[in-house]
């Protein structure tokens, strides 16, 4: 996800941007990119930035609930619209080191994002452009070159991530999904 954000990200994840106010007492509507608007509420500190800004501003969250697919939240001395109307447009932001322990399979999609993916054989496949889910499971987007993959992040096919590559052991075919007649 290219964001427009400048924060820190050895500091901070950005999971949102605040859309609208809402109601008369400084509440907003988040839209919580991970598409799981119910994850706010596990947090207790958030931070927003705006765009052009590279200094996030802490805030204490009060409440938060969901609401047509969004996060409404409550932050601490936001008492009104006019103060809420501000930051809409900001991104909202949380501390790395409120994010949960990963197990030892476990990764967050945005520390796999531009990593080089390699085949079991050593053969650079690309990098991950992105990441997303099916429903089923999540899925790296690797782009290299003229060719993009669509990897299923299974433990039978991603059998590594390290710090400077993704280890991936395709099954037949799947690297030949989008090659044309041409290739």
């Amino acid at each position: 996800m290219t964001s427009s954000f400048c924060y820190p990200e050895e500091a901070y994840v950005l999971i949102g941007e605040v859309v609208k106010v809402h109601g008369l007492r400084g509440e907003l509507k988040v839209a919580c990119y991970s598409g799981q608007p119910e994850n706010i509420a596990r947090y207790r500190r958030l931070a927003l930035i705006g765009r052009g800004e590279t200094v996030p501003r802490g805030f204490a969250l009060e409440a938060s609930r969901v609401r047509e697919r969004a996060a409404i939240i409550r932050l601490q001395g936001l008492t009104d619209r006019n103060q809420a109307d501000l930051l809409v447009g900001h991104g909202v932001l949380i501390p790395r080191e409120d994010l949960p322990p990963l197990a030892d399979n476990e990764f967050y999609w945005r520390d796999v994002a531009g990593r080089r993916v390699l085949d079991t054989e050593g053969r650079d496949l690309g990098t991950v452009s992105h990441l997303f889910s099916n429903g089923s499971q999540d899925v790296m987007v690797v782009t290299g070159g003229r060719s993009e993959y669509l990897v299923p992040v299974v433990a039978d096919i991603v059998v590594a991530i390290r710090e400077d590559a993704v280890i991936i052991d395709p099954p037949p075919g799947l690297l030949d999904i989008n090659l044309s007649v041409d290739e």
